[in-house]
């Protein structure tokens, strides 16, 4: 019977489907040079004259500001990042419409940017030829080597945190890095969770954990780790297209380059997955000590226990109430009794009123 109810455990994290919802062309003449969402789930769009916001009711984008020469462009909270073509970075107040610059930093040829906040505090994250530069309040705060052709990081995700991950894109591969934080930058490490034989046109990461990666002819959808968990068609895509994730509503938004249009997929039936994302345990085979990691949508009172291959519990991780976000709790290899644990196959539940996720986990010392 225990075995049984595991078997359920596993099919509640069942991939739900997806579909297309929507679809829009850009007014003819506007040249896209770059997107962004904020946090509000607001889709914000650089041309190569101004800055335009996406309005989902009208279906049509609203000019917010002029800008003679931007490149790149971020948003957090009410400020948008621009980078210009002469590679200086440049904050837009989106309420009061001021415009000034960051720092005289100099970069060097970024192709593509990141911005969030964490405790009042804003990051920049720009992807340059040979590294993640991370900046904040006009300074440098470190840097991550890497040639990534492209970089995804988590929608509102807390990188105070060691186990939220970044992801990077290269040379087909996607890798996950985690480890490290904001302040602890060179902790990271990176582990390969995919690769693929076909070109990859874009990626990104959502809130929910997913990782959604773009080919010419599908959308894979893989959790943070790279299990795969399903494939959305799509046609026709061409290289120079872009792929976003909303932190509203973890909707795909699709951008076609050629035609400048903008597809966004939304997720029917979904499993409770949606709501709770259960994580890989890190390390994993565990020895003595292992990190278990989990995000949730709305704040919820979240037990996680372990249980033994047999479906006996062994030891109550934790039973508390947890603001939305990701956090992490720790495991020692122990029982209810504090005795260490045996050798083998066991599983962690996280167990919640919006659903159930388990995992498996190894002990070997």
């Amino acid at each position: 019977m225990r075995n049984t109810i595991v078997f359920i455990f596993l099919i509640c994290t069942a991939f739900g489907e997806w579909q297309q919802t929507d679809e829009i062309t850009l007014p003819r003449g506007i040249q896209v040079n770059d997107l962004a969402i904020s946090s509000s789930g607001e889709l914000y769009i650089l041309s190569t004259s101004s800055i335009l916001k996406y309005e989902a009711e009208s279906r049509s984008p609203f000019f917010v500001q002029g800008i003679a020469d931007g490149k790149l462009l971020a948003v957090a909270e009410e400020t948008a990042y621009i980078l210009n073509t002469s590679n200086r970075l440049y904050t837009l107040d989106l309420n009061t419409q001021g415009f000034a610059p960051v720092s005289d930093l100099p970069f060097n040829t970024p192709t593509q940017m990141h911005a969030f906040t964490i405790n009042d505090r804003s990051i920049v994250v720009l992807n340059e030829p040979a590294a993640l530069a991370f900046v904040s309040e006009g300074e440098q705060i470190g840097a991550l080597n890497t040639r990534a052709e492209r970089f995804g990081m988590v929608p509102t995700g807390d990188y105070t945190e060691r186990q939220t991950p970044l992801y990077t894109l290269e040379k087909n591969q996607i890798y996950q890095w985690a480890g490290g934080t904001i302040d602890n930058i060179q902790s990271y490490a990176k582990k390969i969770i995919y690769s693929a034989s076909n070109t990859i046109v874009d990626f990104a990461a959502s809130r929910n954990g997913n990782v959604y990666v773009l080919f010419s002819d599908s959308i894979v959808v893989l959790e943070s780790d790279g299990t795969y968990q399903g494939r959305i068609s799509i046609d026709n895509v061409p290289l120079g297209s872009r792929i976003e994730s909303s932190p509203i509503n973890n909707n795909i938004y699709v951008f076609d380059y050629v035609d400048t249009s903008i597809k966004t997929f939304a997720g029917t039936g979904r499993s409770s997955m949606s709501i709770i994302t259960l994580h890989t345990n890190q390390p994993n085979p565990v020895d003595n000590y292992t990190g278990i990691s989990f995000t949730i949508d709305q704040d919820l009172d979240v037990t996680i226990t372990i249980y033994n291959l047999i479906g006996e519990p062994v030891k109550v991780i934790t039973r508390d109430l947890y603001l939305k976000g990701t956090h992490s709790v720790a495991w020692h290899a122990d029982d209810d009794d504090g005795n260490l644990v045996p050798n083998g196959i066991y599983f962690y539940r996280l167990e919640s009123s919006k659903g159930v996720a388990i995992k498996q986990l190894i002990v070997l010392r």
